[in-house]
């Protein structure tokens, strides 16, 4: 039973550690909001501010 939640886990973690990326460097987009304000990335770093991105999903 052991070893059955041993090799449970390490597949569950392997498939969480595939879904990482090596990108290391932000890559500028565009996006728009609810509103229709459109902001670039790069816009937004350059005045110095902290940016947040928080990707969802419902289904």
């Amino acid at each position: 039973m052991k070893k059955t939640i041993f090799v449970l886990t390490a597949f569950f973690l392997s498939i969480l550690l595939y879904g990482q990326t090596l990108l290391d460097t932000a890559v500028n987009f565009t996006v728009k909001d609810v509103y229709g304000n459109t902001f670039k990335l790069f816009d937004i770093l350059d005045e110095d501010k902290i940016v947040v991105i928080d990707f969802f999903s419902t289904a």
